[in-house]
């Protein structure tokens, strides 16, 4: 079902939960031009009524299992801790709805798997939400890429933190959650390096700190085909990051924020024999361009712009990135598969 309104079709859209993330997501969705939030369920009744009146639903419910039985509903947002996401996909893509899963989407290849089979079972979308990669910095990036203007890409270098606190309950510090920096922050600068390479790394090494029982800083090199690598530090012990930088044999590239506001214009930044070109990007919502973007394909029956053969491959490098943590080896990727 979609409503007709003079801008087109819109899909219907509900959200799983109430966490804190709706602050920075839900304005996105709600000014997104082909979608419509109808309903957000939360356990928590008043939470979640609480929340359907402040970001504008029509509809809250009390369970997670009432929204996904409600038939107006075309596609859900989960922004559920990563330990829940894989059950609640699989449930939503069951009861016929699109997903759109927060970051990371799974924690093994095998929950990824599960996911791709239900939804070709029941004809369905889903998508990891990388929010950053609908941002048009993005795409000035890869235009200059194409375009040679740093010759051929050698290394990415990228770090992304934030700091936590930790004397106080935070799901991000529990390993049964899926807590973690990796799981947090690194899946973003595994992501970026394999968009940008183009490539897959085939072996990964790390070193870092575990701490609360999971990974709190890394430091990690992803070693990619013909000398390419990408050198990744993030944490949840340092202050507020989302930079990366891409060296060429001819220049550079980089972006000072990944994680932009969308109220604040962003900046590109090349570097090569001409010289340094500024380019400035005006304030864009990557959130909203996200739903947009999903909404869109949805509408017209079109594949996911990024597909879940794309979510495995990240966290299959996540994997390794783990694995070489702990045991202080090198991890060939080649072997995982």
């Amino acid at each position: 079902m979609t409503t007709e309104t003079q801008a087109g079709k819109h899909v219907q859209w509900g959200v799983l939960g109430a966490a804190r993330i709706l602050r920075r997501t839900l304005p996105g969705l709600k000014a997104a031009h082909n979608a419509d939030l109808v309903a957000i369920a939360s356990r928590d009744q008043a939470k979640g009524r609480e929340a359907a009146l402040q970001w504008g639903a029509k509809q809250s419910f009390a369970s997670y299992e009432a929204l996904l039985a409600d038939p107006q509903i075309e596609a859900v947002y989960i922004p559920l801790p990563n330990a829940l996401h894989i059950e609640w996909v699989i449930k939503a893509v069951e009861a016929g709805k699109h997903v759109l899963c927060e970051k990371p989407l799974a924690l093994t290849v095998e929950d990824v798997r599960r996911v791709e089979e239900a939804a070709r079972r029941n004809n369905r979308l889903v998508m990891e939400a990388f929010m950053y990669r609908f941002h048009p910095q993005q795409a000035q990036v890869r235009e200059w890429l194409a375009a040679g203007q740093i010759g051929q890409a050698r290394l990415l270098r990228g770090t992304y933190a934030f700091p936590l606190a930790t004397n106080a309950f935070n799901i991000r510090l529990d390993k049964s959650l899926g807590g973690g920096a990796t799981w947090d922050v690194g899946c973003y600068g595994v992501n970026v390096s394999r968009w940008m390479f183009g490539a897959e790394p085939l072996r990964v090494m790390a070193t870092g700190t575990i701490d609360h029982g999971v990974d709190m800083d890394v430091v990690a090199v992803l070693d990619f085909t013909d000398g390419r690598r990408a050198v990744l530090d993030y944490g949840l012990t340092y202050g507020r990051r989302s930079f990366y930088e891409i060296i060429g044999q001819a220049g550079s590239l980089s972006v000072e924020n990944m994680w932009q506001e969308p109220d604040i214009a962003a900046s590109v930044y090349l570097r090569n024999d001409k010289g340094l070109t500024t380019t400035e990007i005006a304030p864009a919502n990557h959130f909203q361009l996200e739903v947009e973007a999903f909404s869109q394909v949805i509408l017209a029956n079109q594949p996911s712009p990024y597909p879940l053969t794309d979510t495995a491959a990240n966290v299959r490098v996540c994997q390794a990135i783990l694995q070489a943590l702990t045991s202080g080896q090198a991890v060939e990727l080649t072997a995982l598969s």
